[in-house]
């Protein structure tokens, strides 16, 4: 069978780091293995967050063809490829607000003019057969839409997260939420297929698009993990000390270290000599109220916070620790958010422990096996789970994971099923 192409639209993408690049990278690695050749459109880095030379190099690695475009948004502000410091959560809130109010869908449609007219050349020297835009921004669908309509092109859709239901997403205005919505019609009735990562960002786009979606043309790909990134021998930890959890990733909005921070003191206070004996590890962006209140709480010393690193440090690090957690936080909406760091610890193999809410990821945990859930701001119920794998991991008798269920969640086997989806948007078969 011929070989097809495929235009990736993607803001977010190596160099930059940070979760949000990795499903795309991933599929791009692996779409040749299912007959089809990814072309990645991006932008020119400029000031973010954080930026992986790791995840750069794979895409070298990988022979992976990338064009990147100017694109006249805020992050221009900071120069070029400059890391910006990630603001206090409440700057974060007012400046995200005040993108709202401004920018439709977001601020980053300032990249449509030149992402159009760069994809449109590229297809007049070498022709595509498809257009793949994953969002966040959402700018990347509207970008898709456009050329999907004028170039007469399938279009596949990816929601990372979801756009009118985002929980996150603070409308200034009935009138902004409903300008919103069009602009998600639009795009999604242009689109052959669309992808979402969990079942209840599929419900919600089926139930506010009733008359636009067959449910045949919503699929669930999850997040997932890559194996190769795991091709490893774990450092055995267990029984030595100290006893070690681990969080890997960013906090922002209903995302706090707050609540572990607390049980940890609470923990100590009962049982001063664990002191010693159990240690939080923060990989990432660890934002300073939490060394403050780490500091109040009089547990600094049982903190670590090596920074930001790079993607194959940070499965080191999964690989050492005894326990990972994650939290999503309390707040209407949770229960659609399934973040792509839970099945980076899918991965690693290792105990979990989640404060989440009934939703999404509580549901992926409880099939997983090997997870505590609390609810995020159950202090004494994320003491008392802290307590029982402490004790688990003094036996050396820590939860094991269901292996075939992690198994899932394998980067390779996800993106067999959208090539299949491609494929069928082509009108073709694998």
């Amino acid at each position: 069978m011929a070989r097809k192409r495929v235009l990736i639209l993607a803001y977010y993408f190596p160099p930059m780091g940070l979760s949000g690049v990795q499903r795309t990278l991933k599929f791009a690695k692996y779409l040749p293995e299912f007959g089809w050749d990814p072309t990645v459109l991006t932008v020119e880095p400029a000031g973010y967050f954080a930026y992986d030379e790791s995840l750069a190099a794979e895409v070298a690695e990988i022979g992976l063809t990338v064009h990147r475009t100017p694109s006249l948004d805020p992050t221009r502000l900071f120069g070029r490829r400059k890391t910006v410091q990630l603001p206090a959560e409440r700057t974060r809130r007012l400046l995200d607000f005040l993108s709202q109010a401004l920018f439709i869908p977001d601020n980053k449609v300032g990249w449509r003019i030149s992402a159009r007219r760069t994809a449109v050349e590229l297809h007049a020297r070498e022709p595509f057969d498809l257009i793949f835009s994953t969002a966040p921004p959402y700018t990347a669908h509207l970008i898709g839409s456009d050329l999907s309509k004028n170039l007469q092109l399938p279009l596949v859709l990816d929601f990372r997260d979801d756009w009118i239901g985002n929980p996150r997403h603070r409308y200034p205005t009935p009138l902004h939420r409903r300008f919103n919505a069009r602009l998600e019609v639009r795009a999604l009735e242009q689109a052959s297929h669309i992808i979402v990562i969990n079942d209840v960002i599929r419900r919600n786009i089926l139930s506010r698009n009733v008359d636009v979606v067959e449910p045949g043309k919503v699929s669930v790909i999850p997040h997932g993990f890559d194996p190769a990134d795991f091709e490893r021998t774990p450092s055995p930890t267990a029984g030595s000390s100290p006893f070690t959890l681990l969080y890997s990733g960013v906090f922002y909005d209903a995302q706090t270290p707050e609540p572990l921070l607390r049980a940890l003191a609470q923990l100590v206070d009962r049982h001063p000599d664990l002191r010693a004996y159990i240690r939080a590890d923060f990989i990432g962006l660890l934002p300073e109220s939490a060394r403050q209140l780490a500091r109040h709480l009089g547990i600094e010393k049982m903190i670590r916070h090596p920074g930001y690193l790079p993607h194959r440090r940070v499965i080191d690090e999964l690989l050492a620790a005894d326990v990972l957690w994650m939290t999503i936080g309390k707040r209407e909406g949770a229960e659609s958010i399934s973040t792509s760091k839970l099945y980076e610890y899918f991965g690693a193999g290792k105990p979990i422990l989640g404060l989440v809410p009934e939703g999404a990821a509580r549901s992926e945990l409880m099939r997983y096996g090997a997870a505590e859930t609390v609810e995020p701001d159950d202090i004494a119920g994320i003491t008392a789970a802290v307590e029982r794998l402490y004790t688990a991991w003094k036996r050396n008798d820590l939860p094991r994971p269901n292996t075939e269920f992690v198994r899932e969640f394998d980067r390779r086997r996800l993106t067999g099923r959208l090539a299949d989806i491609f494929h069928s948007a082509t009108g073709g078969t694998r």
